[in-house]
């Protein structure tokens, strides 16, 4: 009798793993950059002087920050930025007319939790 209830218990548990795998749905930590537009280290030709940043999760309205900067360390995007909160909150920012080189964006935003979530994404505007 001990031998079968443990066979029942051991198929109950896979039956219950299964069942966990099939309905699991995916997870997203909050605020984590999602997608980055241009790329991280992109090389390109037609930049449309639009710098746009997507986060998963409780992106909140509190310090958003964007800044883009030349290789002297210039300011170059025009101080416009724009947090769009949703799903996946789009933060975004203008720039002047970039000439070839490379240039930095630096980014923070802040999860309705309080999560600093800050990073840097690099680009090259090529000739």
């Amino acid at each position: 009798m001990h031998t079968e209830t443990m066979i029942k218990a051991k198929h109950f548990f896979l039956e219950l793993i299964l069942l966990l795998a099939v309905f699991q749905q995916p997870a997203y930590a909050e605020g984590v950059l999602m997608k980055a537009q241009p790329r991280d280290n992109a090389a390109v030709s037609n930049f449309d002087r639009q710098v746009k940043l997507w986060f998963s999760g409780n992106v909140g309205d509190r310090a958003p920050s964007l800044v883009v900067l030349d290789d002297q360390g210039t300011r170059v995007d025009n101080a416009d930025l724009q947090l769009t909160i949703d799903d996946r909150s789009e933060l975004s920012a203008t720039t002047k007319p970039l000439t070839p080189g490379n240039y930095i964006v630096r980014y923070r935003v802040v999860t309705e939790d309080g999560l600093v979530v800050s990073g840097i994404s690099r680009f090259t505007i090529k000739p």
